[in-house]
């Protein structure tokens, strides 16, 4: 499938380009992010992607060079060095480069799976280049991830990221279960956040505090901190999905309502309003055998019903419970201005979508 000659592409690509409201990890901390070599882990980035096979490096660089936020590597940069100020911490850039590896790879994967049309206000790579490619450039990012840790030499970073990939897919998997169906609670919802998103950033911390080779109380600290923090990043990013327009998302308005994909705020209002299990059921009963703007309008019509339920304020309120806990943890770690951007980063994670 080649994007240049799709049929209807240069539409997809004339909506998709539109200015994002997702902030980068430059733009949400410039002065940092230049100060932890950001622009440095870019080239890095660029790099990994080009040693992989000649038929898939095209498609892991084009999603590297799209941008994205780069939160969790420099969530790892700066656990690092708040775990143990004063102490350089060998191969924490290249934890870091795995970081954004992992959640690149995480995301060819994911576009297969649902079908996506665009990533990061372009086309996504499975348009561009096929799902077959997209999905084997997803492994070799990975496998170009593991291969990146074994060789940082962080003591149990290698470790501690097999157990956080066997997390990441067991919330892959519970989602895709519950794809489609309008049964699912606030519990799959949580338990999908905790393990798709959380245990990543929860990686964050921990391999940043193993780089810096710090003790036990300080690595659990720090990854508690990122787990909790990147929970709250979900939710918040569940939220951007009813509070923001395709154009500034650069995807489709309320897309994981018209996918059937469980979240917070959706799982609270069919708890609190359950006839919208129904209406949510005929939406996606429908979804692809009606005109565009119909599906759109009734998608619409169902987030306002959604809105009145108050459970857009419920799942903020979540989300803090979640960033609350996470600048409690780092309590346990040593007292330092990075320990304080730390706690920044929680607070801008969770106030950007509004």
């Amino acid at each position: 499938m080649a994007a240049l000659t799709s049929a209807g592409l240069s539409d997809l690509v004339e909506a998709a380009a539109r200015p994002e409201a997702r902030p980068s990890a430059a733009q949400l901390l410039p002065v940092t992010a230049a100060a932890e070599g950001l622009p440095r882990l870019e080239r890095l980035l660029v790099g990994a992607a080009r040693r992989g096979p000649r038929e898939l490096a095209p498609a892991a660089e084009a999603l590297l060079r799209s941008g994205g936020k780069r939160v969790r590597p420099l969530l790892t940069l700066l656990s690092a060095r708040a775990a143990a100020p004063g102490r350089r911490a060998r191969g924490r850039v290249a934890l870091a480069v795995v970081a954004e590896l992992v959640h690149s790879a995480t995301l060819l994967h994911d576009d297969v799976i649902d079908d996506g049309l665009t990533r990061r206000g372009m086309p996504a790579p499975r348009v561009a280049y096929g799902n077959g490619v997209s999905v084997l450039a997803g492994d070799w990012l990975l496998a170009a991830s593991l291969d990146l840790a074994l060789r940082s030499r962080a003591s149990g970073a290698m470790e501690a990221l097999v157990r956080t990939l066997r997390t990441l897919v067991e919330g892959e998997a519970r989602q895709l279960a519950l794809r489609g169906r309008t049964d699912f609670t606030l519990e799959d919802a949580l338990t999908i956040a905790a393990k798709k998103t959380g245990s990543l950033f929860g990686w964050c911390g921990e391999a940043g505090a193993l780089a810096a080779r710090a003790r036990p109380a300080v690595v659990e600290a720090l990854r508690e901190f990122g787990q909790r923090a990147g929970c709250a990043f979900q939710i918040a990013d569940d939220l951007l999905d009813f509070e923001a327009d395709a154009g500034t998302l650069g995807k489709a308005v309320l897309a994981d309502v018209a996918e059937g994909k469980p979240s917070v705020p959706l799982a609270i209002a069919l708890k609190r309003l359950p006839v919208l299990r129904e209406e949510m059921a005929k939406l996606l009963a429908v979804q692809g055998a009606e005109a565009e703007e119909l599906q759109q309008a009734r998608v619409r019509a169902f987030a306002v019903k959604l809105n009145r339920t108050g459970a857009l304020g419920a799942a903020r309120r979540i989300a803090e419970k979640e960033r609350d806990t996470a600048l409690e943890a780092l309590g346990a770690v040593p007292q330092s201005s990075t320990r304080e951007l730390l706690a920044h980063v929680a607070q801008v994670l969770l106030s950007r979508s509004r």
